[in-house]
């Protein structure tokens, strides 16, 4: 079978004028160089130089060889290209960044939701889980360390963000997770290849959540499960209650939608598993109430949470011109008076099952 490495060495043949300097541009041994040629010649059933006088000369096959090469490693080239431009406009789709503010918020966010969204997240020991849109690994060291013999296959498409869940993996000496870089809506992963797949706060971010879903229906074996957790920021409600507060929400769901997301998608797993041919679909509410009773959630949820996150995204909504800054400001400062005594907070997280 012809291989891209084959065209590769043909080029490399030809831009170099010898077989040592073109061994030594694709970074191999002369005889192993030496090698693929003869396994190439093989395939085609002819040979494409002739050696005269110590330089290479293509035959007729290598010239029609040689010419091909070159116009398919370039369409490879535009490829490669398109799909690295379709990577960033999504990486630029997920509207709270990348930054170390922003890691450390997921981290603190999953710890403080973990009893409300985890108590029920288990599957059976040396079964597979892929882990769609791992983040920093927020959720998958929870997960993990739940599941210590069900075996994870953690993906997302930011390889930054692949590198610090990584780092965070084995810093908790976990042994039980790998990590790739995916797209979610065209998986690498042949049909039925995992037993469970977990899905938290990706959705949300997603232009067609339904295509996803489809896609990781498509890798999930027949039987097997799916468990889906997202947010829905129009479940939110607090006191003292105050106009700019809720604009400042407003905005951040406003800015969410203008990327191509949606920060209400917790109220719409139910449909959306079912026109992706979801069966035995089951979701249930979890929701978070915060009062004077219980410090540390107000610390973890209403300031290092859901206010943190509203910050996050201040400058880009302002810039969006969804919000002035004195408005933003004011918002931010309504929200953490609900923190402040005497205040209260309530939120809702969905999460859905089902099988394929």
């Amino acid at each position: 079978m012809i291989e891209v490495k084959h065209l590769q060495l043909i080029t490399a043949i030809e831009q170099t004028g010898s077989l040592s300097a073109a061994a030594k541009e694709l970074h191999l041994s002369q005889s192993a160089l030496s090698h693929q040629l003869r396994q190439l010649e093989d395939e085609v059933g002819m040979p494409l130089f002739r050696r005269i006088n110590n330089q290479l000369h293509f035959t007729a096959a290598g010239k029609t060889f040689r010419k091909k090469a070159a116009a398919i490693l370039s369409e490879f080239g535009v490829l490669e290209q398109q799909l690295e431009d379709l990577r960033v406009a999504q990486l630029n789709t997920y509207i709270h960044g990348y930054s170390n503010a922003e890691a450390q918020r997921l981290q603190d966010q999953a710890q403080t939701v973990a009893d409300f969204i985890h108590r029920d997240s288990h599957w059976p020991a040396n079964e597979s889980v892929l882990e769609a849109g791992c983040g920093v690994g927020a959720q998958t060291k929870i997960i993990a360390a739940l599941n210590p013999e069900s075996r994870f296959t953690a993906i997302d498409i930011s390889p930054q963000s692949l590198q610090q869940a990584e780092q965070a993996i084995e810093e908790l000496g976990l042994t039980n997770v790998s990590f790739a870089a995916e797209d979610v809506e065209q998986l690498s992963y042949r049909d039925n290849s995992f037993d469970h797949v977990f899905v938290c706060f990706l959705l949300e971010h997603l232009p067609d959540p339904a295509k996803a879903l489809k896609e990781l229906r498509r890798v999930l074996k027949p039987g097997g499960t799916i468990t889906v957790v997202e947010g829905d920021h129009g479940s939110t409600f607090f006191h003292p209650d105050h106009p700019a507060a809720r604009k400042a929400v407003q905005a951040q769901v406003q800015l969410q939608h203008k990327n191509g997301g949606n920060a209400n998608i917790g109220r719409q797993l139910y449909p959306l598993l079912e026109r992706s041919s979801f069966q035995e679909i089951q979701v249930s509410p979890r929701q978070i109430y915060v009062d004077d009773s219980k410090p540390t959630l107000v610390e973890g949820f209403i300031r290092n949470t859901f206010t943190a996150m509203i910050q996050g995204v201040s400058e880009d909504a302002i810039a969006a011109q969804l919000v002035t800054p004195s408005e933003m400001q004011a918002g931010v400062d309504a929200l953490l008076r609900t923190a402040s005594g005497g205040g209260s907070f309530s939120y809702t997280f969905f999460k859905a099952t089902a099988r394929k």
